[in-house]
């Protein structure tokens, strides 16, 4: 049997914000404000996003986006599975590029109070079929750093 080109791996980012917890829960669960942290980031091209209505187990999104300057396309299926409200959100996301499987991944963001702000810990495990995790890492923290921006911290 051949080696397997998917590499199976975990990381965890915390982050801590001013904003209170509940104002940060409510960016990662309002589609108007995922849209403009999560989608609509650094130039990136967005040709869909279906949002669900609500935030809610069961719920799923799908995104297409093109990253600045590139021709290819990614997506972005997503499935809320457990939502704590102020508390967690685990979900399944998978994604492709220009239509190839590209990841498959269990992400849990935990929301905590930190003084008069927030700290979320973000951890995923996933099958990555390109390998790169570090880039991924390096994604989910520039995500994050959008996140502070939408919260007006940046």
């Amino acid at each position: 049997m051949a080696d397997s080109p998917i590499h199976h791996a975990s990381f965890s980012v915390e982050r801590a914000y001013r904003s209170p917890r509940q104002r940060v829960f409510a960016a990662f669960t309002s589609a108007e404000a995922r849209r403009r942290w999560l989608v609509e980031t650094d130039g990136w091209t967005v040709h869909a996003y279906d949002p669900p209505a609500e935030v809610v187990p069961g719920a799923v999104e799908s995104s297409r986006f093109s990253p600045p300057g590139a021709d290819v396309v990614l997506t972005n299926d997503t499935t809320y599975l457990d939502v704590a409200p102020q508390e967690r959100l685990i979900f399944a996301y998978a994604m492709t590029v220009d239509g190839k499987p590209l990841s498959s991944s269990l992400a849990t963001v935990e929301f905590f109070d930190e003084g008069q702000g927030a700290r979320i810990r973000f951890t995923e495990q996933g099958a990555y079929l390109d390998g790169d995790v570090a880039g991924r890492e390096a994604g989910t923290r520039e995500l994050l750093d959008g996140l502070a921006t939408e919260l007006g911290e940046a």
